[in-house]
């Protein structure tokens, strides 16, 4: 096996065992040798790939960036309906936070820790412009209202899409539903009336499925 790539499978190892004591524990509760341990690590390969538990936990942020905007960039090229194609990604987002540790943990680090909100300014920033080339498409295929202006409608849902996730962590609901219920009040001040009743049918089918709660933070 290539060093190189023994070096990368080390690293990886120590980045999911990481975000799973994060995940599990918070940052403040989880030390570096809970991690090495969870990894079965030692000190020196720790130490070979981060200065320690900080610079390894922006390093779960970073990767849990690179899975969402990933996922987020694969449905902003598919054809089809700008604004159904936004539906379809808070849906498929909020599973990738449901079942993946690395973004659950990812995103428990930016909620808890100032230290990590630097970061978090890149995430808003390429998710806004993701959302808002979707909804630029939605406004060119007549789909949105004349006056409303995509790229301040996606600052907007970024903003209404991370509420939903802090009231979930907080309260143990029920991700996906509470997502619904964001739909439901965002399309009708944003859809061309002809075309409520039909996104109104797609926000139902793919968020009111009764999908469980979340860990709480």
């Amino acid at each position: 096996m290539p060093k190189q790539f023994r070096s990368e499978q080390t690293r990886q190892a120590l980045i999911l065992a990481a975000a799973e004591l994060f995940d599990r524990h918070g940052y403040g509760s989880t030390s570096v040798n809970d991690i090495l341990d969870h990894a079965a690590s030692s000190k020196g390969a720790m130490y070979f790939h981060f200065t320690g538990k900080e610079e390894l936990a922006h390093a779960v942020v970073e990767e849990q960036h690179r899975l969402w905007m990933a996922h987020a960039g694969l449905l902003a090229r598919a054809e089809g309906s700008g604004l159904e194609l936004l539906l379809r990604l808070s849906r498929e987002l909020a599973e990738l936070l449901l079942n993946h540790v690395v973004v659950r943990a990812g995103v428990r680090l930016v909620l808890e820790n100032a230290a990590f909100r630097g970061c978090a300014s890149d995430i808003h920033r390429d998710w806004v412009a993701h959302v808002a080339g979707l909804l630029e498409r939605a406004r060119d295929q007549h789909e949105l209202r004349a006056d409303v202006r995509p790229e301040l409608l996606a600052r907007v849902f970024v903003g209404a899409y991370t509420g939903v996730q802090v009231i979930t962590h907080t309260l143990a609901a029920g991700l996906v539903p509470q997502l619904g219920e964001m739909w439901e009040a965002l399309l009708p001040g944003v859809v061309h009336p002809r075309k409520l009743a039909h996104f109104r049918a797609c926000a139902r089918a793919l968020h009111c499925d009764g999908f469980g709660g979340i860990r709480p933070l």
